[in-house]
C-alpha cells in the first residue's frame, strides 16, 4: 500500500527541475582516481547556484562482494548516507544511480542475481528516506544488457517496491537511454516511475576531441553550436517525440544528461545548454546537465568559480 503522505510522481519530478550530475567521483572504480572527491561544500555551491537536485552516478560494482550474497563496502555505504544527508540538509533532491557495469552489459544472466542483490541492499537502507532520495536502477543499459532490459528493470523494481512503494525510480530506453529506442522500453504498471533519456547530439559537436569517446575524429575539434535553425530543429524533434510518447504513457519526464566537453568553445556550449534547457522546461521536463566538475564542466575546481556563462545558461538570473 503506497504511503499516503507521498506525494505523486509529477511532484517528485518536479524536484528534479534544475539537476547537476556529480560525475567522475563514485562512479570512478575509487573516488578521486578520476579528478574528483565529493566536499560538503560542493553541495551548497550547487544549492546557492541555483539547482534543485543533484545526480550521483556510482560504480556499485568496484564496491561489492563477487560473491554471494554480494555485499556492499559497509565504509562506501556510509559515505553515500553522508552524501545523502549533505543533499537534503542543503534542500537538494538526489538521485542514486547505478552506472557503469561493464559485467552485466556483457553477460547479464551471470550476473543477474548480484543486480538484484544491490537493489535489495539499497532498498531495505533507504526505506525510510524522504522520496527526495531517488533510485536509477541502471544508467545507459547496453550490450547484451539491451535485449532483457525490461526484463530485468521489471525484476528490479519489484525488488525496490517490497519495501518502498512510492520510492521515485528512474527507467529509460536500452541503448544508452537514447530516444531512438523508445519503442523498446516496455514498463510495468507503476505509479511512482520517471522516464529518462540522454541527449547529446550532435556528436561532433558535443564529444569534439574527447579521446575516450570510440568513434571520436581529430577533425571535430573546433566543431561550433550556432543555434541555426536546422540545430534548434533537431533538438525541437527529440523533444517533441518524448513528450507525444511521454502523453501517451502518461510519465513524467526527467532528461537526465545533457551536456557537451570542455574542449568545445564557451559560446557554443552557453548556447546549445540554453536552447535544450528551454526546450526542456517547455515540455514539462525536468533536466539533468553533465557535469559538475573534471570534464564537461560548468564548475572549475582550480578556481573554485562557476564557469559563469554557462551556469546563466542554465540557470539565467531571475530564475532561482
Amino acid at each position: 500500500m503506497n504511503n499516503p503522505k507521498a506525494v505523486d510522481i509529477y511532484t517528485a519530478n518536479g524536484y528534479l527541475s534544475k539537476t547537476i550530475n556529480i560525475a567522475y567521483t563514485f562512479d570512478a572504480p575509487k573516488e578521486g582516481a578520476w579528478g574528483h572527491t565529493l566536499q560538503a561544500a560542493d553541495f551548497k555551491l550547487i544549492k546557492d547556484a541555483g539547482f534543485t537536485a543533484v545526480r550521483l552516478p556510482i560504480q556499485w560494482i568496484s564496491r561489492m562482494n563477487t560473491e554471494p550474497p554480494y555485499n556492499i563496502d559497509p565504509l562506501f555505504l556510509g559515505r553515500i548516507d553522508w552524501a545523502i544527508a549533505e543533499a537534503l540538509k542543503n534542500h537538494l533532491a538526489i538521485i542514486l544511480d547505478n552506472h557503469l557495469d561493464a559485467q552485466l552489459m556483457k553477460a547479464p544472466a551471470t550476473h543477474r542475481e548480484r543486480f538484484l542483490s544491490l537493489w535489495k541492499q539499497l532498498s531495505t537502507r533507504y526505506q525510510h528516506r524522504s522520496q527526495q532520495v531517488m533510485f536509477e536502477v541502471m544508467a545507459e543499459p547496453r550490450g547484451q544488457l539491451d535485449a532483457v532490459w525490461n526484463e530485468y528493470f521489471k525484476e528490479a523494481l519489484a525488488v525496490i517496491r517490497e519495501t518502498n512503494p512510492s520510492r521515485p525510480v528512474i527507467v529509460g530506453p536500452p541503448f544508452y537511454n537514447l530516444v531512438y529506442h523508445l519503442a523498446d522500453l516496455k514498463l510495468p504498471l507503476d505509479s511512482y516511475l520517471i522516464f529518462t533519456f540522454h541527449y547529446y547530439d550532435p556528436i561532433q559537436f558535443t564529444m569534439q576531441g574527447e579521446t575516450w569517446f570510440p568513434s571520436a575524429k581529430p577533425e571535430w575539434v573546433g566543431t561550433k553550436w550556432q543555434g541555426t535553425e536546422a540545430e534548434k530543429n533537431a533538438i525541437n524533434y527529440t523533444m517533441d517525440m518524448v513528450s507525444d510518447w511521454a502523453n501517451k504513457n502518461h510519465r513524467p519526464v526527467f532528461l537526465g544528461e545533457f551536456g557537451a566537453g570542455d574542449h568545445a568553445d564557451s559560446t557554443s556550449r552557453a548556447l546549445y545548454f540554453s536552447y535544450i534547457r528551454q526546450q526542456a522546461e517547455a515540455h514539462h521536463f525536468s533536466w539533468g546537465i553533465f557535469n559538475f566538475a573534471v570534464d564537461f564542466s560548468i564548475y572549475d575546481q582550480a578556481t573554485k568559480t562557476w564557469h559563469q556563462t554557462l551556469l546563466k545558461a542554465l540557470i539565467p538570473a531571475g530564475s532561482r
